[in-house]
């Protein structure tokens, strides 16, 4: 079940756990489908994400996730900010994979 942040909610994924807002008020239940108009509530409401059915597993393979990891960054390997910023990605992205 995958943590979505609510600017990449889509119509037509299910809740899989209550929404809730800072107060701790139930603002949709889960098995909740979404439409346009409830992620743009959402959105209104300052809701950060919602926790959605389904895998949260990688769609691409390992090697192709790393080597466009390499491709982004590639341009920036001399700065040590990007250079950390990569490792920590990378690290990242291997842990998906266990």
């Amino acid at each position: 079940m995958p943590k979505v942040p609510v600017e990449n909610l889509k119509p037509g994924m299910k809740l899989a756990k209550p929404v809730t807002n800072d107060a701790g008020m139930v603002l949709m239940g889960p098995g909740t489908e979404l439409t346009a108009a409830s992620i743009s509530r959402l959105g209104n409401m300052n809701v950060g994400s919602g926790t959605i059915e389904g895998s949260s597993q990688p769609t691409k393979p390992k090697e192709v996730m790393l080597a466009e990891i390499d491709a982004r960054f590639k341009k920036t390997l001399s700065e040590p900010n990007m250079s950390l910023l990569k490792k920590i990605l990378q690290e990242h992205t291997e842990g998906l994979y266990k």
